[in-house]
């Protein structure tokens, strides 16, 4: 096992000053042969004068510097760049546990039906990471899902919601041959787009529930997940795609089609429901773009009047 090679993704843009804290973890890892690439994303701080001590003092990591191209440009460049057996995405400002990757490459190797693995995900306020929290709200009301399997229940879940965060799994390099490269036009929920078409190609996900190995996510006032308006735009988009990749199927049933059409179509109301319920009247282009989106007018009629009942619950309350 200790010759397989895990390049680590990292795309950073202006995280200067939390950088060397992500970089620090990495040299921690009880597993060490592992490659660090890290693609400096337009940065305007000093994220390479951070970057540069790594350099000098380890050759496991590598530093690429681009004109500002979004998430998914930085971690194309880092996938294109990857020398590894194995790929883990890791976000600038988060932090994985100490056996984090030595566990999963074990969990993999003895378990060769398994494509992704994945662990449990844990969050931290950004100045204490110490005390750890289950979900994003700090309110320990929720934890991450235990994802097993593959086919019809895994895309099931996947059309819920996202699984998983990016630095969760751990996965070989020969997926993205088949799977492709990160959606340089998905805007914040690429992740999601990337791991819905592992599963529409019938890969296994497993869930590695070991308390050694987890991914700790910093949560702080520039998180993506805190934008709320722009999530629910870019779900509205994504569940479009949605509709694509489960008609292009071809391990699941059409009965089974059936029910992951009506599942995503349900949920691109409801997306719809809330960002309508959040707009103004007045905002003509908002609603020329949901109606667009929605490309139905009985899907956008329907979102439209569910919206004018959530208005007028909160308005009364």
């Amino acid at each position: 096992m200790k010759d397989k090679i895990v390049s680590i993704i990292i795309p950073t843009y202006n995280y200067g000053h939390l950088i060397a804290q992500t970089l620090n973890c990495l040299i921690a890892q009880s597993y060490k042969n592992w490659e660090a690439i890290i693609i400096d994303d337009g940065s305007s701080d000093n994220t390479e004068e951070i970057v540069n001590s790594f350099l000098v003092a380890d050759d496991r990591f590598i530093f690429i510097k681009q004109n500002n191209k979004g998430v998914s440009s930085a971690r194309n460049t880092g996938l294109k760049k990857a020398k590894g057996n194995y790929i883990q995405f890791l976000d600038a400002d988060d932090l994985i546990s100490i056996h984090k990757i030595e566990n999963q490459l074990n969990f993999l190797e003895l378990n060769e039906h398994i494509d992704i693995c994945l662990v449990d995900t844990k969050y931290f306020e950004s100045d204490n990471d110490q005390i750890l929290f289950s979900d994003l709200n700090l309110k320990n009301d929720a934890s991450t899902p235990k994802l097993n399997g593959k086919g019809f229940n895994v895309l099931s879940a996947f059309v819920q919601n996202n699984q998983t965060v990016i630095q969760s799994p751990l996965f070989s390099k020969k997926i993205i041959a088949e799977i492709g490269l990160f959606n340089e036009r998905t805007a914040y929920l690429e992740d999601w787009d990337f791991w819905f078409r592992c599963a529409a190609k019938n890969y296994q996900f497993g869930f590695l529930d070991d308390q050694d190995s987890l991914v700790l996510v910093r949560v702080h006032q520039n998180s993506a997940s805190k934008k709320t308006t722009l999530i629910y735009e870019a779900e509205a988009i994504l569940r479009r795609k949605f509709i694509k990749y489960i008609k292009d199927i071809d391990f699941i049933s059409p009965e089974e089609k059936m029910v992951l059409l009506k599942q995503n179509r349900n949920s691109l109301r409801k997306t719809f429901r809330d960002l309508m319920a959040d707009t103004s009247l007045y905002d003509f282009k908002k609603w020329k773009f949901y109606y667009e989106q929605l490309n139905s007018f009985s899907l956008f009629s329907s979102s439209f009047i569910k919206a004018l009942n959530v208005k007028r619950k909160s308005n009364k309350s």
